[in-house]
């Protein structure tokens, strides 16, 4: 088996020996079919309301910069176990959700670009954890293959960098509906503190030497910031 196809199949695992305790996350990205969302964050709230009622916790979040053509927006799902994620799955097909997309799909207001799961390192980590949360940004990586422990290393040492300079950091492989990549997200209470995190980042020769130590580990695949317009219980 190639390191590559190594690397795909440990996250193909990880997409079920993640599902015991740990956050679980899937990701949908809308894009408005007009220069005006309203109708599309209209719709999400809805869908918001019907998938709390089922169980999952919800957040919108507007992307500010890194998308292009109309307003960007994901609509985020998280549960904190899998007996909680399979609660809201089988309600997919009720007759509630069936009456909301057959309006949806009347007058449509957005298009689906992709849809992901996220697997978050950290066991611990619960998703009402997010509710905080304020500006953010998501850079996307793609380990490079044999690279998978130099990634591990690498990526848990920023996070302790990023951590102790003011950014909450958390970081995701993809399960299903991805490639193997890595989210690495980064978040903050308010856009002064995400800029006065870059000052600290800048002047970081420790983080320097860490990049320098890291080339070649992992490939850049992109990045966005945005900030969050709804959570659960906020």
């Amino acid at each position: 088996m190639s390191k590559a196809m190594c690397w795909i199949v440990v996250c193909c695992l990880a997409g079920f020996t993640g599902m015991v305790s740990a956050e679980r996350l899937e990701a949908f990205r809308w894009q408005a079919n007009s220069s005006s969302p309203a109708g599309l964050v209209q719709g999400m709230m809805t869908a918001a309301k019907m998938h709390e009622k089922y169980g999952a916790q919800v957040g919108i979040y507007r992307m500010d910069v890194g998308g292009s053509g109309y307003p960007t927006f994901d609509y985020i799902l998280r549960w904190d176990s899998a007996e909680a994620w399979a609660k809201t799955k089988e309600t997919n097909t009720n007759e509630e959700w069936q009456a909301f997309w057959e309006q949806a799909a009347a007058s449509p207001s957005g298009t689906l670009l992709y849809s992901l799961e996220g697997l978050n390192w950290d066991a611990s980590a619960k998703a009402a954890d997010f509710a905080q949360d304020g500006p953010y940004r998501v850079y996307v990586w793609q380990p490079n293959a044999g690279k998978a422990a130099a990634v591990y290393a690498a990526f848990s040492r920023a996070k302790e960098m990023h951590t102790a300079m003011g950014a909450k950091v958390s970081i995701y492989n993809e399960g299903v509906g991805g490639t193997g990549k890595v989210h690495y997200v980064m978040s903050f209470d308010d856009w002064a503190e995400m800029a006065a995190f870059g000052d600290k980042v800048a002047a970081s020769e420790e983080f320097r030497f860490l990049q320098a130590a890291a080339a070649g580990a992992a490939t850049p695949i992109g990045s966005i910031q945005g900030e969050p317009l709804y959570y659960t219980g906020q």
